[in-house]
């Protein structure tokens, strides 16, 4: 079913400190850079519509990095210690989800957990490319638990594909490892997804990378209902979305709807369609992370027959371009029963 779609990406990253002590209550700031949907080849950039259709425009689908500044490169894709000139305000991810934290604040979290790998958000035209990773606090799960952290590498050539280990999150990381992170926070949704609620994000300058630290337990994932995660699906209340938005959860006793093209139960980019709730699954992160080939191998696309249900499913609450859905890390050991072919699992590079 590889049929992925590429947006554009406008964004830039900065690592600043408060040195002044300055409140953390400023104006919030918007940002309009489309990090949605990656996909598709670097010749081409292809926004994926809610509903699964393509929706092509001439040249990078309205958006592009040109002219943007482009991250220092460093290799590794992260460090153990903090940089030089790095230090903004600590605040907790209770006040981050809280709202007390606005937008365009330099600020660091600390006594974090990994709660997904490394995965590619979004490749543009202009060679920009952004990776991203989940993170969550290890002392609650459920609501206010779960952190979306970005980072843009190294720009690539055209024809060639985005390489990791450029940019401020480790390469390797794993679910569990410990975090400590700084950066910009912001409040994210494409510009062409109307009345959709917006993503928070913090953005990582490869200047201030994140700092890694020993491994542990992952993250417990909190069970929703179908009544829940039809309100997650809907897309339109920013407070509720502030507070599921990168939580790890579950969801139990599901069962996929055909897809009439090709009569399976995997629609067009890798989407599973659920009948009792409107809550979509998405392959965004496995399929575009760095196991089994890296971003795009094809043998990582999900293959499920019609009829399945399924006992359960994990996986984050994520902005998918302009659908909020539940994206698993794994489409062997989020799912159950796992994608056709699961051998062993998917998630470590």
């Amino acid at each position: 079913m590889g049929r992925y779609g590429l947006v554009a990406v406008v964004l830039l990253v900065a690592c600043r400190g408060r040195a002044d002590g300055a409140p953390l209550a400023t104006d919030a700031t918007e940002t309009d850079s489309p990090r949605g949907a990656a996909g598709a080849e670097p010749t081409q950039a292809v926004e994926t519509a809610p509903d699964g259709r393509d929706t092509r425009n001439a040249e990078t689908g309205g958006a592009t990095a040109e002219g943007a500044e482009s991250a220092p490169t460093t290799a590794g894709g992260g460090a153990s210690t903090l940089a030089e000139g790095c230090g903004a305000e600590p605040v907790t991810l209770d006040e981050i989800h809280s709202g007390r934290v606005h937008g365009g604040v330099a600020v660091s979290v600390g006594k974090l957990v990994a709660s997904s790998q490394k995965f590619l958000v979004s490749e543009a035209k202009s060679g920009s490319c952004l990776w991203g990773a989940f993170a969550a606090t290890p002392t609650h799960v459920g609501i206010g638990s779960g952190l979306f952290l970005v980072s843009f590498g190294a720009p690539h050539a055209e024809g060639a594909v985005c390489a990791p280990g450029s940019d401020g999150l480790p390469d390797d990381l794993t679910p569990g490892d410990s975090l400590d992170v700084e950066g910009t926070l912001d409040e994210y949704a494409p510009a062409a997804c109307d009345g959709i609620a917006p993503a928070q994000q913090l953005r990582i300058d490869v200047a201030c990378p994140a700092r890694r630290g020993s491994a542990g337990a992952e993250p417990e994932a909190a069970v929703i209902d179908r009544a829940l995660a039809d309100r997650l699906a809907a897309g339109k209340d920013s407070q509720l979305l502030r507070d599921w938005g990168g939580a790890l959860v579950r969801l139990d006793n599901a069962s996929a709807l055909q897809d009439a093209d090709d009569a399976d139960a995997v629609f067009p980019f890798g989407v599973v369609r659920l009948e009792q709730t409107a809550l979509e699954v998405h392959s965004r992160l496995y399929y575009f992370d760095l196991s089994e080939g890296g971003p795009r191998a094809s043998a990582k696309a999900p293959h499920y027959r019609y009829p399945t249900t399924f006992r359960s499913i994990t996986g984050v609450v994520f902005l998918d371009y302009c659908s909020w859905v539940l994206a698993p890390r794994d489409r062997c050991a989020d799912l159950s029963p796992a994608s056709e072919g699961c051998t062993a699992q998917a998630r470590r590079p």
